[in-house]
């Protein structure tokens, strides 16, 4: 038993710059891939909720309502979405620790088979202050991106600050991200 527990802290932090974007990478996870958790996000009905692709946010602030609406894509919340069919959800959470966290914990309750009819497509990780990551938090961050099929990572985006991000002007680098996004609510 040789393996490295993939959610254990390492002894030492890598100080390696982060890579923005990596959706060419598709994980073989599976929901009940001997993973078990108790706990977790709430589970809610989206019976009669016919959307190809739901936005779940880690934690309160993570950005799941803007991510929604930007993407005109279901909004569960800080919950996970329990749909009459199969769909896809991505989760959203800030790139600090709780964020980071918060993610890794909706990962494993994914991975325990807790949610049923949905498939993880991916994590929206958004930046919680201008300038670069925190150096102590790449890492960690780098652990949970593992538990995901595909990463985003979003740069801080000043002018949701004093706009609603669906309002206010759509950066390149969100424009980006969102075609992205759209893409996977039409591979159901």
């Amino acid at each position: 038993m040789s393996e490295v527990n993939p959610w254990a802290s390492p002894p030492v932090l890598s100080m390696q710059e982060p890579v923005t974007v990596r959706p060419g990478r598709v994980r073989a996870w599976k929901p009940g891939a001997q993973v078990s958790m108790t706990g977790g996000l709430p589970i809610v009905s989206a019976k009669g909720q016919d959307c190809p692709l739901w936005v779940v946010g880690a934690h309160g602030g993570a950005g799941a309502t803007s991510w929604a609406r930007l993407l005109g894509a279901g909004d569960a919340g800080v919950a996970w979405p329990d749909p009459s069919g199969v769909t896809r959800a991505i989760v959203v959470a800030r790139n600090s620790c709780v964020g980071l966290r918060a993610a890794q914990a909706a990962a494993i309750q994914w991975a325990s088979g807790q949610v049923e009819r949905v498939e993880l497509a991916g994590l929206v990780l958004s930046a919680d202050a201008p300038g670069r990551p925190v150096k102590e938090l790449v890492e960690l961050r780098r652990r949970v991106e593992g538990a995901f099929p595909r990463v985003w990572l979003v740069s801080f985006q000043a002018s949701w600050r004093v706009q609603l991000a669906w309002e206010a002007p759509v950066s390149r680098e969100v424009r980006k991200v969102l075609k992205d996004l759209s893409l996977i609510g039409k591979e159901v």
